[in-house]
Formats: C-alpha cells, structure tokens, sequence
C-alpha cells in the first residue's frame, strides 16, 4: 500500500473492521484480516487505534450510528403504531445485523468499552421508541419510556427465545407477536388529535 495520510489510513482501516463485522461478525475481526484486506501493516492499526479492541468498537459503534438512522427514517416515513414497528421490527435475515446484536451482547460483559457502547446503543433505542410513542399520541398503560423498554424487552426475549428453538422464529410469528403486545400497549389517543 501506498502512501496514506493518517486519518484517511484509520479511516481506511475503520471502514475494512465495519465491512468484515457486517459480514462475518465481531469476533471474525481481526489485526491480521483487517490488515490484508486494507492492504495495510498490522502495525497500522495499534498506530491509529490504542488496540484492536477499541477498532473493532468504534466499528461497531459506527454500525449502531448507522442502524439507527435507517430505523429512524423508516419510523418517521409511518405513522401511529407502525412508526413504532420500524423501530421494533425483526431484522432483514440477508444481513447479519441481529447476529452482530446476539455476540456483542454476550461479549460486552468482557469488554468494558464495548459494555458501554451496548448500553449506549439500548439507550439510544430506548429514547427513539419513546420519542415516536410520544409524537405519535399513542395513549400507554403508564409512561412512554416504560413501556418502551417493555417492547424492547419483547423484541429481545423473543429474539433469544426463537435462536435457542424455544419458539417458532418465522419471521411472519414474531412479527404478529410483536403486533399483538404492541396493540395491547398502546392505541391511539383520540383526545390528541
């Protein structure tokens, strides 16, 4: 490889940690893969980054970032309950996104930074979904931000219990699932209109 500046090297080599976690997953990033496939040195990335470690959760960070607006945009192209579906919905089974979710999880009790970014990531989805039950006016049992976490909650018992075979994981039985506890939740407020 040739000569790069700094920044657009650990950008380089940010952006091969991202390709490499979208498509083979956390643990499969490593010094040696993101080095070959950057057509970089090891040694680049203890340069641009403290260790591996702190690569690899910036590219998951960027991953969470990146997540985020797309669910984002796709809750605020709807409206009412399924704005919040966009925000709950199970993941496109083309992509390793929940995957991805499943190992950092297990992981971050491990790692304290990436403990902390899984936290920030939970809290960023806690704070859309809470947003979007607010701006929709849809009426809660009690306050948007409980039962946020409570569907958060759903989204990811459900998701634990489909991988370990407990319960079917069609994506169409989750989906109604979901749909079912979202209708008891929450229903429009008809005083808010």
């Amino acid at each position: 490889m040739g000569y790069l500046k700094a920044d657009v090297r650990a950008e380089l080599l940010l952006n091969v940690a991202i390709k490499v976690m979208k498509s083979e997953g956390y643990a499969a990033v490593t010094a040696r893969k993101v080095a070959q496939e950057s057509g970089a040195a090891v040694g680049h990335i203890n340069r641009h980054f403290a260790s591996l470690s702190q690569l690899k959760c910036q590219a998951f960070l960027a991953i969470v970032h990146e997540k985020s607006a797309e669910h984002k945009a796709a809750s605020e192209a709807s409206s009412g309950i399924d704005a919040v579906l966009a925000l709950l919905g199970t993941c496109d089974k083309k992509t390793r996104d929940i995957e991805i979710w499943r190992e950092v999880s297990v992981l971050a009790h491990q790692d304290r930074a990436l403990h902390e970014i899984f936290v920030y990531a939970l809290n960023q989805w806690h704070s859309m979904l809470s947003s979007v039950i607010e701006n929709n006016h849809l009426r809660c049992h009690d306050m948007a931000s409980a039962t946020a976490w409570r569907l958060i909650a759903l989204v990811l018992g459900q998701d634990l219990l489909a991988m370990h075979g407990v319960i079917d994981g069609d994506e169409e039985v989750l989906r109604c699932n979901l749909l079912h506890l979202i209708r008891l939740e929450l229903q429009p407020d008809a005083s808010a209109r």
